[in-house]
């Protein structure tokens, strides 16, 4: 018999496991290629993967190595900072305004948060959440424009119950990601 005092414990094992269940198997997810979803096989513990195989993360390349325009670190006109690796047409980054991040303690004042998401043509459609090491947990869904002409992402749209992304802008920190870098209109499909 369950009591009252565990009925929140269940429900929220229960809500993480079908919130688990439907990231990990929703192909329509923007951050997830319905053609990979299907084929990709998933990796499982005690297993590797190879180098060349970012499937895993639910954003296949051909060229790991690669880099693209928009790798490099960004400035958000929040204070923070945001590193972000581009790759074909995926895109992911760590952005935060700790400036001391202390080893292993959680909820230290101010954000850090991952994202992931696709290029395509100039806009970018993002994934996020906040990481427990700051004060701050959101996420939700973003979508932002490249302006070259300024070196700047600029955000077009928030997704999801989670609309508090506090940077409107990106502005690229000098110098850029490389001179060899793949230009953002032909890493689109």
């Amino acid at each position: 018999m369950v009591t009252s005092r565990t009925t929140p414990i269940v429900l929220v094992v229960l809500t993480l496991t079908l919130a688990l269940a439907g990231c990990r198997e929703n192909p329509a997810s923007p951050s997830a290629r319905a053609d990979s979803a299907s084929s990709a096989p998933s990796p499982s513990v005690g297993t590797s993967t190879t180098a060349t195989d970012l499937s895993a993360i639910a954003c296949a390349t051909d060229d790991p190595a690669g880099v693209g325009e928009l790798t490099g670190a960004w400035a958000g006109s929040e204070g923070g900072v945001y590193y972000i690796r581009h790759v074909g047409d995926c895109v992911w980054w760590f952005g935060t305004e700790l400036e001391d991040i202390e080893s292993g303690l959680t909820g230290q004042p101010g954000f850090a948060n991952v994202a992931s998401g696709r290029v395509t043509g100039t806009h970018i459609q993002m994934e996020w959440a906040d990481l427990p090491i700051g004060n701050i947990l959101g996420g939700g869904g973003l979508t932002f424009a490249y302006v070259e002409a300024d070196a700047q992402l600029v955000l077009v749209e928030q997704r999801g119950g989670w609309e508090s992304f506090g940077a409107r802008t990106l502005t690229r920190i000098e110098p850029n990601a490389s001179p060899g870098a793949t230009p953002i209109e032909s890493a689109s499909p």
